[in-house]
This record gives structure tokens, C-alpha cells and sequence, in this order.
């Protein structure tokens, strides 16, 4: 696992994440996310709390401290992506067969979903990093046929 680049993916959150909480709350979340204690408010700004707080954490700590980052935080997409795909890198996993996937995906019935699709949308980018155009999920639109004009 790198290391380093899971310390800089869990920074990145770090820096969203003072924007959420105040400074009596950083204690427990340090203490949720598996981080030890920051130092005290009066000697620093949230931002500098948590980034301390990680330099302190032990490289052995950081993939559970990833991981509570994922079970417990809202992220964006990509970002929950990236973090998913550095602590999930050489772990066991089970292989799924092409064709077991194709045959999965065609019983699927999305009925139900498809009846709002703002909210299947939002379900498949909470999954799948959806690029920046979501409304081009499903390819470029076509444009509306021009009529034609029938010769008489």
C-alpha cells in the first residue's frame, strides 16, 4: 500500500473537513476517525489541529484511519474514489466473471428507478464518478429530427 499517497488522499479530506466541524468538536472526530488528539485550540487554527493531528499519526494507523474517513464522511465522488482505490489496492477481493456480471445486469429491473431519474442519477454518482456533465450520462443527446417536407 502507499503510504505516503494515503497520508496526502487523507490530507485532502482534512482540509474540507475543518470547514465542517468547529474547534470543541475536532477532539471527537480525531478520536471517531482513529487520529490521535490535536492540540489544543489555543495554539492553532482548526486546519493546523487536524493537520497535526495526522503528521502524529503513525503510518501503520493510516488505512484504519481511511478507512473510518470513508465510513463516516460525505466526500465527493472522485474523491471517495481515489481514497476507496489506495486502500482497497492489493487487498483480497473476489473476482466476478464477465459473464456473471452481463447476466446480473440483464435481470436487473431499474423500473422503479428510471421514474426519477434526478434521484437514480444521484444514486449512480454516489457510486460511480459521473464526469462533470451529469446530464451527459447517457451519451450526447440527439437533436430532434427536422421535418421534412413532402413534395405534392
Amino acid at each position: 500500500m502507499d503510504l505516503q499517497r494515503l497520508r496526502s488522499l487523507i490530507e485532502g479530506v482534512c482540509i474540507t473537513l475543518y470547514q465542517r466541524y468547529g474547534h470543541e468538536d475536532l477532539p471527537a472526530l480525531c478520536d471517531r476517525l482513529g487520529l490521535p488528539s490535536p492540540p489544543p485550540k489555543d495554539q492553532a487554527t482548526k486546519h493546523e489541529r487536524l493537520t497535526a493531528s495526522l503528521r502524529a499519526c503513525p503510518d501503520d494507523r493510516l488505512p484504519h484511519v481511511a478507512q473510518a474517513v470513508l465510513d463516516s464522511e460525505p466526500l465527493l465522488a472522485p474523491q471517495k474514489m481515489e481514497l476507496q482505490d489506495v486502500v482497497w489496492l492489493g487487498g483480497d477481493y473476489v473476482e466476478i466473471p464477465g459473464r456473471t456480471r452481463r447476466e446480473l445486469a440483464k435481470e436487473l429491473d431499474l423500473s422503479d428507478h428510471l421514474k426519477y431519474p434526478d434521484r437514480f442519477l444521484a444514486l449512480l454518482g454516489s457510486l460511480w464518478d459521473l464526469g462533470e456533465d451529469e446530464s451527459n450520462v447517457w451519451g450526447p443527446t440527439l437533436a430532434p429530427c427536422a421535418p421534412t417536407s413532402s413534395a405534392t
